[in-house]
């Protein structure tokens, strides 16, 4: 499976792509285009043409607060609705420590949206390979994957 990265004014990437290659390499999700966005009014863009090559979209970005920075953003543009404490409804939460991610489906993609720490990342990651690997059909050895990776 193609997978695009996209880091979103995140400043601890080596480090985050280091974990999501080490959690992606069971799945036989190959890295195929990475690319670093620091303007707001280029996030979409940046976002559309990674996803036209790529089924999964890794987002990084800066979490200055609870979740990461460009989560309004995206669910804004996505049209995703949000509750009353501007939690998107529908979307996976992808809870760690300190920090949330979420993970954001269509029929055949998905946005993984997460903060740029390489700690909650790991925490998160389980959770995201084991519901990617439901959709998108993964080979037995990415379940024993996904079994043995921390989860705490």
């Amino acid at each position: 499976m193609n997978a695009g990265l996209l880091f979103y004014r995140a400043r601890r990437t080596a480090a985050c792509q280091n974990v999501l290659n080490r959690a992606a390499g069971p799945f036989g999700t190959v890295l195929s285009g990475i690319c670093v966005c620091v303007r707001p009014e280029d996030l979409n863009g940046d976002i559309a043409r990674l996803l036209r090559g790529n089924t999964v979209l890794f987002l990084l970005s800066s979490a200055p607060e609870r979740r990461p920075e460009c989560s309004a953003a995206i669910f804004r543009t996505l049209r995703v609705p949000l509750d009353a404490s501007g939690e998107p409804k529908g979307i996976l939460g992808l809870p760690g420590r300190e920090k949330t991610g979420y993970l954001i489906e269509s029929a055949d993609q998905a946005i993984v949206l997460l903060p740029d720490n390489p700690e909650e990342i790991e925490r998160m990651l389980p959770r995201v390979f084991a519901r990617l690997r439901k959709k998108f059909g993964f080979a037995d050895n990415a379940r024993e994957s996904v079994r043995k990776a921390p989860t705490a």
